[in-house]
């Protein structure tokens, strides 16, 4: 999928990782403060899901809960999570 662009800056992102057999995840839906309820987010996740036909698409989320269910998403009460390390430090990426 294209990234939505004003000029050149990048006004939005929605990015999903799949199996590509019967799984997905959604993993981050973006759009620049400014250029909210335009329809940029609702037309990136519609592409995005699109893409995903026979696959049993998650979400995980605690923010516009009324966006997502308009798109077709339930809402449910599951998620685990786990912090590895200190959160927001790699230290993979910072011993080599």
């Amino acid at each position: 999928m294209s990234l939505p662009y004003a000029g050149d800056q990048i006004i939005g992102t929605a990015r999903g990782l799949s199996n590509g057999i019967c799984n997905a995840y959604i993993v981050n839906v973006w759009t620049f403060i400014p250029d909210r309820h335009q329809g940029i987010a609702s037309t990136m996740m519609r592409i995005l899901l699109d893409t995903l036909q026979g696959q049993h698409v998650y979400l995980f989320t605690d923010y516009s809960i009324q966006f997502y269910k308009k798109l077709g998403f339930t809402e449910r009460e599951t998620c685990m999570e786990q912090i590895i390390g200190k959160w927001l430090v790699n230290t993979s990426l910072t011993d080599s």
